[in-house]
């Protein structure tokens, strides 16, 4: 008799229990919900900068890095070749898109393959002091050319031409420069106050 008695009133707990349950308000108020989008805001309104900048710094060095890749795979590729030079080509086109190309020889008008860098990097055209290509004289063009081959400076040794190419991305005041400063071929990557 007992343990029936204790079975109804626990079911019957259980039932007021379901029921106090429901009888809750569920969710937040139109205040809560608007005070929460607010700090939101905020907090997006304060970070958005850092967020911008670190995706530039980002796309910077990644481009950086690409081409640092190509001006070493195109040394290695002219050592050893004779004084025929390989060149890489590097432009900046005209939708923006910094694109580039491997030849062999020097005559980057002619390339018709471009690779492109990431997107969202530009050449610093007046700080960049690399010779730009056009026709025989090699210099008022729009093609950046660095070339190596078997020199007086030695094997993979720069094929005539010293000088850095300077990269920006907007949204950071970084700089990147890739710096070829020995006859021999000898080349660098330089950041900021050191470009």
């Amino acid at each position: 008799m007992i343990r029936t008695n204790y079975l109804l009133s626990y079911r019957g707990w259980k039932k007021d229990k379901l029921v106090a349950s429901n009888s809750l308000p569920k969710g937040l108020t139109l205040y809560e919900l608007l005070i929460a989008l607010a700090l939101l805001m905020i907090l997006i309104l304060i970070c958005l900068p850092f967020i911008i900048r670190l995706v530039a710094w980002i796309r910077l060095n990644i481009a950086t890095f690409q081409l640092s890749q190509q001006w070493k795979f195109t040394r290695y590729d002219a050592t050893g070749n004779g004084r025929t030079p390989t060149s890489l080509c590097i432009a900046q086109w005209n939708t923006g898109q910094i694109r580039y190309t491997r030849i062999s020889g020097n005559n980057c008008e002619t390339a018709l393959h471009w690779e492109s860098l990431v997107s969202g990097v530009d050449i610093d055209r007046n700080s960049s002091t690399l010779r730009t290509v056009a026709g025989v004289a090699g210099n008022g063009g729009t093609i950046y050319r660095v070339s190596w081959a078997d020199t007086r400076g030695g094997m993979g040794g720069s094929w005539g031409q010293l000088g850095r190419l300077v990269l920006v991305a907007p949204g950071t005041p970084d700089k990147r420069c890739l710096v070829l400063f020995r006859v021999d071929g000898s080349w660098n990557i330089r950041q900021d106050g050191r470009c």
